[in-house]
């Protein structure tokens, strides 16, 4: 019959460890294996009542793996990814031609302009006779200072015990110790900064173009005068070391500090936002995780974004005179010739002596004057001004696809609260001494016991059976005439 080669087939699976049958004893299917007993028991195995635990728990996952994103927005991780590209390109393209600009600006000692407005800047850029091509100059060599400054902060934190991150309940021991793997990783790519920086402001027209593996062939040459460098002006690379350490490190507290306090403000402004239209009936996703009571990512990645431009801002406006005063030291003595902001078709050696980072700060003061140290700072104001407006555009047209894809929202309904109902006056019995209220009057002759009582036996109330009945005497027969 259908079906019997089946229970023969579990059924020989009782001796047998599988989770088709489950045991009762597990001690007598032990013991009785162990004595080369092949006849198993049946009383000592059933068959399960619930799925195994390796299934149960992936029965699970999977049940739960849907509900955690069923939440999302459709199109909202596209969202996120888009914005995301988006500040890359930003940081690193867009921004590149603006920090060539403020570098030129900054190492060159002897122009008669210092470029402090937007103006003077663009007006110099654009009179160059070189192209707009020009201004991505160096880009290959910073690009690898960031990768080889992220693979030294990886590889000091799974060598050493520093952390490579913190968060925000993070000790002190624990903060102090990422700052050390912080000044490490500076320290060691140091001569790697420099001489991105002489491939960033060198003349096209007077050098060269570099090579792709020119940067780490300038670093070791550096790297290897450590104390006494081949060339009378070039500083060695301990005395670069510290001040170049001093300004990332300050720069990168400086720039977590003011996108910590951005980020707050900015979802505290949200939550603000969202209370006020949920007080108006209308209720929104929460924007942000971390500070309500849900959010999308997102919304999540355009807030850290928007708290990361402000961070940055910030820090290179602060240590903007500390910055032109390393470059100042990082070029001295590399022979480079740069372009002139000045006239915008000359070229100009850079020719300095100074003895460390107290010469370059007073010597440039007593020359050029405070606004010495801000010599470029026009040029801030531009990548800023564009990194801004490219984050607004973007998050304007990835909103509004995003909600294009998604579909549209049902508008809120306003709500009114009914009012309740009044409770009715009780029923009040009529008077029967008062004359006005009209009363039902029995027509005459009307005997209330000639009317017959019909009653059916089946609505006749039933004496109880545990209820002794009382005696009755006899009905007496009237006698028969």
């Amino acid at each position: 019959m259908a079906g019997l080669d089946d229970y023969q087939y579990y059924t020989r699976l009782r001796d047998q460890d599988n989770p088709f049958w489950e045991r009762t004893n597990p001690e007598e299917f032990g013991a009785g294996s162990m004595q080369g007993s092949n006849a198993p028991n049946p009383a000592s195995s059933r068959r399960p009542t619930d799925l195994p635990q390796r299934l149960h728990s992936a029965s699970n996952s999977k049940t739960t793996q849907p509900a955690a994103h069923g939440g999302e927005v459709p199109g909202e991780r596209y969202a996120e990814l888009s914005i995301n590209l988006v500040g890359l390109l930003a940081d690193n393209l867009l921004s590149h031609p603006f920090i060539v600009l403020r570098r030129v600006c900054q190492v060159d000692v002897s122009s008669r302009r210092n470029h402090l407005l937007p103006v003077t800047v663009l007006y110099a850029a654009i009179k160059s006779q070189q192209g707009i091509s020009v201004l991505w100059k160096g880009l290959g060599s910073v690009l690898v200072v960031k990768g080889l400054t992220m693979a030294v902060e990886d590889s000091l934190s799974k060598f050493t015990p520093l952390p490579k991150e913190v968060f925000a309940g993070s000790s002190v021991r624990t903060v102090s110790h990422h700052l050390a793997l912080k000044c490490c990783a500076l320290a060691i790519v140091t001569p790697f900064i420099t001489a991105s920086l002489v491939e960033t402001v060198q003349s096209s027209i007077a050098s060269e173009g570099p090579g792709i593996f020119d940067v780490f062939k300038e670093a070791l040459t550096r790297l290897l005068s450590f104390t006494q460098p081949q060339t009378g002006r070039l500083l060695p690379i301990w005395l670069v070391v510290v001040p170049t350490v001093t300004h990332g490190l300050l720069q990168y507290i400086l720039g977590n500090a003011a996108a910590t306090l951005a980020q707050q403000a900015i979802t505290a402004r949200e939550q603000r936002r969202q209370n006020e239209a949920k007080s108006h009936g209308a209720v929104k996703k929460q924007v942000s995780k971390h500070g309500g009571e849900g959010g999308g990512t997102y919304a999540d990645t355009s807030m850290r974004l928007q708290a990361a431009f402000i961070g940055h801002l910030c820090a290179d406006v602060i240590l903007y005179p500390l910055e032109t005063v390393v470059h100042r030291l990082q070029l001295q003595g590399t022979r480079t010739i740069i372009d002139s902001l000045d006239a915008g078709y000359e070229v100009k050696p850079i020719l300095t002596r100074y003895e460390g980072f107290w010469d370059c700060l007073t010597t440039t003061i007593q020359e050029e004057g405070a606004l010495g140290l801000m010599k470029g700072f026009g040029a801030v104001c531009l990548q800023y001004a564009a990194y801004g407006l490219l984050l607004k555009f973007a998050h304007v047209i990835v909103r509004e696809v995003t909600s294009a894809l998604s579909g549209p929202t049902a508008a809120p309904r306003n709500q009114t609260v009914a009012t309740p109902l009044a409770p009715s006056p009780p029923y009040t019995l009529p008077n029967q001494s008062d004359t006005n209220t009209p009363r039902h009057v029995p027509p005459p002759g009307y005997n209330p016991s000639s009317v017959p009582q019909h009653s059916s036996p089946a609505r006749q109330r039933q004496p109880h059976p545990d209820t002794v009945p009382t005696p009755t005497s006899p009905t007496p027969i009237p006698p028969l005439l």
